[in-house]
């Protein structure tokens, strides 16, 4: 029996200059859902993150820790200039299941040691 993922994203944005309003629920559903947990103690420079595969995850939720004092950057590949994720921020990621990526890296601007950082594939 494959299992079934049902992520959902709810929020609002109120006192802002363009106004309030109010965010989803958006709903990311996985029918053929992997869910495996990475955690990972980010060394400095290029952490690549190697995803399960089977079955192939539908996105997956990047959990930095709430102590961490170091930019981590979200990069394709290791040469890529990527995108700043913060310091202590969760970020979710999903991708088409026909374009699943092999691996995703995490570039960290210090060893963070003692603060692990949680992968959850779905």
């Amino acid at each position: 029996m494959a299992a079934n993922a049902s992520i959902q994203i709810t929020g609002a944005i109120q006192g802002a200059p363009g106004g309030s309003a109010t965010i989803g629920p958006l709903t990311i559903s996985s029918a053929a859902a992997n869910y495996q947990v990475q955690t990972i103690v980010l060394q400095s420079g290029a952490n690549t993150i190697t995803l399960p595969t089977l079955p192939a995850p539908t996105g997956c939720i990047i959990i930095l820790p709430t102590a961490n004092t170091s930019i981590v950057t979200l990069k394709g590949i290791s040469g890529d200039t990527g995108i700043a994720i913060g310091k202590t921020t969760t970020q979710m990621l999903t991708w088409d299941a026909t374009a699943v990526p092999t691996s995703f890296v995490l570039s960290s601007v210090s060893t963070q040691t003692g603060l692990v950082t949680e992968i959850i594939f779905f």
